[in-house]
């Protein structure tokens, strides 16, 4: 568990730091230069690419979020896999983990605006590319996604212990 936890961390803080950095109060890549690779707006012509933001419950995807998202964070965990952790659920445990634990934490640590109240308020806040939410309280709410990510990983750790024993 602390393997589990020290990963999830020490991929999500950092990658949600420089997020803050470079989004500032402008959330989901929305104040990135769009003639830029990494502000460009990333697949609403592709089916592909539209079905996943849909199923993810993100209004589309841009270019920083392919590469960091897709393509470097998985490079790493495959990386850990041949070289350090050869357990494949754990490290899509991880993986699902490092998704949700960024996201909030980019909410968070966030100074440049009051982004942890916002993102409670749910759809009554200024959060706009979460869609779906949960009411946690009255008046309270988190994106659906961090209770399914949730749900992932514990499936694929309860199935990762099963298969260990």
């Amino acid at each position: 568990m602390l393997l589990f936890l020290l990963n999830v961390f020490a991929i999500s803080i950092p990658v949600a730091l420089f997020e803050i950095w470079m989004e500032k109060d402008k959330g989901w890549g929305s104040g990135l230069p769009k003639d830029k690779w990494y502000g460009a707006i990333i697949g609403k012509e592709n089916l592909f690419m539209r079905n996943l933001a849909h199923i993810i419950g993100v209004p589309y995807f841009f270019g920083y979020a392919v590469f960091m998202y897709f393509l470097l964070i998985p490079v790493v965990l495959v990386l850990e896999y041949f070289f350090y952790i050869p357990q494949i659920l754990f490290l899509f445990a991880v993986y699902i983990a490092i998704l949700a634990v960024e996201d909030f934490s980019w909410f968070a640590l966030n100074p440049y605006f009051p982004s942890l109240r916002e993102l409670l308020k749910g759809p009554q806040g200024s959060i706009w590319w979460h869609k779906r939410w949960i009411r946690i309280a009255p008046l309270r709410y988190l994106p659906f996604s961090y209770f399914f990510s949730a749900l992932c990983v514990s499936v694929l750790l309860f199935f990762l212990l099963l298969r260990n024993e």
